[in-house]
């Protein structure tokens, strides 16, 4: 019971040392959902029975898709950069 009431003793002992704690909070921005823009192609045709002018307009249509895409991301990355740049500057 000695040991105890010692061993206890010791513990308060270290407690009363007074340690000045400092942490820093960073705040992670997530971009909004809008940002998130990549449309996809809803109708495929059939191969077997594709004419040259719908093997056209699919492929327009997958290009314009591609570029949204591009820019999407681009724009997330843009957003993602800045937002570093700006908790890097705070510290």
């Amino acid at each position: 019971m000695r040991k105890l009431v010692i061993l206890s003793a010791l513990f308060l002992s270290g407690c009363q040392t007074t340690q000045l704690l400092t942490t820093k909070e960073q705040v992670v921005i997530l971009p909004s959902e809008t940002m998130y823009n990549c449309p996809v192609a809803v109708y495929y045709p059939k191969p077997e029975k594709l004419t040259e002018l719908q093997v056209a307009r699919l492929l327009v249509e997958l290009n314009k898709n591609n570029k949204i895409c591009k820019n999407s991301i681009e724009s997330i990355r843009r957003f993602l950069n800045e937002s570093k740049a700006e908790l890097e500057a705070k510290k």
